[in-house]
């Protein structure tokens, strides 16, 4: 989740994906808001007595909810007891001193406390024990008094209350949803009675309340504790499901290749090259920095349910907390848990204003000791598109004094000063079809006028550690974040010229070939997990995931179709800068021109490495 983003609301319906749901899942979903809530009520009705916990992720609308359950109860005359969970969190300054171990708020190291510490302590710790002791003694005696109780909130559906619950509901959000509603003060933090400056209400929940929920829902998909399942970001899509039937509509999605919708925000740097290739209206953009077509914390999948066009929308996430190892394989669920390793984004620059920011970022070693994160902040950037003047920025320049560029940036930082970053900062022509490879602790930025496909390790925020933005504003008029006691702690002084040209910035080498296709290795190091590759044919091409997902882009040409040997039917067709996944199980694939004219294509691949 990245917790500073601020995506853009227009929806691109393009990315659809059609698994086959079976009659018999149907009669398992209630669709449209309307039928949603009476079903509810039908699900309480049926129990006769007991408790129904109705959880849920950050800004899911429980209190809309709970307005509609109980006017439809009351028009079939069935009594229902509405608790909120709410009533037993802690008090806010209870809270304030217990999180602030996660929310530190030192503005040396992070003038703009944006960092923070991942939670990894349960629901049951923001709770107010003698309160939580109430509601179980309470919950307990209406039960036996035969009441229906209906327990709503975040936290209701968690381990303090699995004894006692008779069914649990999530009902969840999609990140950009999320996004959205703390954007526009829809939602505030937990337990926060004082209300949070925006980018500080943004940290606490991804730290904290994302937190929370993301692992409470992974919890109750392992544990066989979810009964069903809500989702309702358009009134015409919501959808509640029981969770057998959700568990055979994703395995049914995880035998085909799968694309994620993509989101899209505005930037200071942002670019135009977006707007056109995807034809994106006009008069909703004033330019597009990034294209988040992939990243596991932020992108959703949108499913399209039967003829009737029923669209089921859910997190990512939540698609692979349920079904890893059809996803991702056996290995690497294994080695990487429920968590998607590979992340890809667009960073458009083409005919902007200026570059992206001189920024770092850390390793494994630094962000788990330092931010609580699983993993550290690789990447890589491959160039799609160029126009005059590219290039891309990587490493320090031969014989430079990084001491004195730090100096110099700390300067810049204080005084709010330019200085010269292209006499310390080296640079490399950018083509289309060149990997930059970007470990955690190297110096790097994209440079104007270009669109790049940017690929990232597994980490679950996003760690920019801009250490020179040119003294630019945001697009709301505030300074930009700069952050050079981090980047000074990070960076890796010897990723000068040489080394970059030796290890991050290589030539194709040809891997393997085919009848009508060869496979090229771009970019490959000790440094990164991942490897890329190009595929390159006229006609058709041949895969095979041997048990581990693939990450295809249709970096150059019109129009493929991706599918499987096996079952060709189960395939997806790309246009042009489509990204999908081709999971595991699927084993040996083609990729196949579907433009008449068969101009060339060339798809850029991306898997973990063995």
């Amino acid at each position: 989740m990245s917790f500073i983003f601020s995506p853009s609301p227009y929806e691109d319906k393009r990315a659809i994906n059609y698994p086959e749901v079976e009659a018999s899942v149907l009669k398992e979903c209630s669709f449209n808001y309307e039928n949603v809530t009476s079903n509810f009520v039908d699900l309480l009705k049926n129990l006769k007595s007991g408790v129904v916990s109705l959880d849920g992720a950050p800004s899911a609308q429980f209190s809309r909810m709970v307005k509609a359950i109980k006017c439809k109860a009351k028009t079939k005359n069935i009594n229902i007891k509405f608790i909120s969970i709410e009533k037993i969190y802690k008090s806010c300054d209870e809270l304030y001193n217990f999180l602030l171990p996660y929310l530190p708020e030192d503005k040396i190291k992070d003038p703009a406390q944006i960092f923070g510490r991942v939670f990894k302590e349960k629901y049951n710790s923001m709770f107010d024990s003698d309160k939580l002791k109430t509601l179980l003694t309470n919950l307990e005696k209406y039960k036996k008094d035969g009441e229906i109780i209906l327990l709503y909130g975040q936290g209701s559906g968690s381990e303090s209350f699995w004894d006692i619950a008779d069914k649990i509901v999530f009902f969840d959000v999609t990140p950009k949803s999320m996004f959205l509603r703390i954007k526009n003060s829809e939602y505030t933090s937990l337990g926060d009675e004082k209300g949070l400056a925006n980018r500080q209400e943004f940290r606490r929940i991804y730290y904290i309340d994302f937190q929370l929920s993301l692992h409470l829902r992974e919890e109750l998909i392992k544990t066989n504790r979810l009964d069903y399942y809500i989702m309702s970001e358009r009134d015409e899509e919501a959808i509640m499901i029981s969770h057998p039937a959700m568990r055979k509509v994703l395995l049914n999605l995880a035998k085909r290749p799968f694309r994620c919708k993509p989101i899209y925000s505005e930037g200071v740097w942002g670019g135009y090259f977006l707007l056109k290739a995807r034809n994106l209206p006009k008069d909703q953009f004033r330019n597009i920095a990034w294209a988040v077509d992939m990243i596991p914390m932020d992108n959703s999948l949108v499913i399209q349910m039967n003829d009737q066009k029923n669209i089921f929308e859910l997190p990512f996430m939540a698609f692979l907390q349920e079904v890893p190892e059809e996803i991702m394989g056996k290995s690497l669920t294994e080695r990487f848990g429920r968590y998607f390793p590979i992340r890809f984004s667009y960073d458009d620059t083409f005919h902007s204003p200026g570059n992206m920011s001189i920024q770092c970022h850390p390793r494994k070693e630094f962000c788990k000791s330092n931010f609580g994160e699983y993993y550290g902040q690789d990447e890589a950037y491959y160039v799609i598109e160029t126009g005059v003047g590219a290039k891309t920025y990587c490493g320090f320049k031969n014989g430079v004094g990084v001491d004195d560029f730090m100096a110099e940036a700390k300067k810049s930082e204080i005084n709010k000063t330019t200085f010269d970053h292209d006499k310390y900062v080296n640079s490399v022509q950018s083509i289309p079809g060149r990997q930059f490879l970007l470990p955690g602790g190297t110096i790097h930025s994209s440079g104007r006028n270009q669109l790049v496909l940017e690929i990232g390790s597994l980490i679950m925020g996003s760690y920019t550690f801009k250490q020179y933005d040119y003294m630019r504003m945001d697009l709301d008029g505030n300074p930009r974040p700069i952050h050079t006691y981090y980047g000074e702690k990070v960076l890796e002084k010897d990723r000068n010229e040489d080394f970059v040209n030796k290890r991050l910035v290589k030539d194709p080498v040809l891997l393997k070939k085919g009848d009508t296709w060869e496979e090229y290795l771009l970019g490959e190091d000790p440094l990164v997990y991942f490897s890329t590759r190009q595929i390159r044919f006229s006609d058709k091409a041949e895969g095979n995931t041997n048990g581990r997902f693939h990450v295809l882009t249709l970096a150059d040409g019109e129009k493929v179709r991706v599918q499987s040997k096996k079952d060709p039917s189960k395939c997806y067709h790309l246009s042009f800068l489509d990204i999908i996944v081709v999971p595991s199980d699927i084993g040996e694939y083609e990729i196949i021109n579907e433009d008449s004219r068969k101009q060339p294509i060339v798809v850029y691949k991306v898997q973990v490495k063995e």
